[in-house]
């Protein structure tokens, strides 16, 4: 079985951004890429990381006050990708 992923989206470019440089700055394992069309969102960058960085990912939002629009685990059904939007 295949490790869960989320995304994050943000309400900006520079949301995004500074969630990056934070995360990047943790030396954590995220992958920045364009949200996908089936997820309304003002900016077009989200981040991906995996379920064995959740943890850490989180802990880097809530201690740096950072700013996103929502978090959504990825389910595969049959190929076809679902976005589950889930809370923190």
């Amino acid at each position: 079985m295949a490790e869960k992923q989320y995304i994050f989206t943000f309400n900006s470019t520079h949301h995004a951004l500074m969630f990056e440089k934070a995360a990047n700055e943790n030396n954590s394992n995220i992958i920045m890429m364009p949200v996908p069309r089936s997820i309304a969102s003002s900016c077009g960058l989200a981040v991906k990381f995996s379920q064995e960085n959740y943890d850490e990912i989180v802990e880097i939002v809530k201690n740096k006050g950072l700013s996103y629009a929502d978090l959504y685990r990825i389910e595969d059904f049959g190929g076809e990708k679902k976005y589950i939007k889930q809370d923190i």
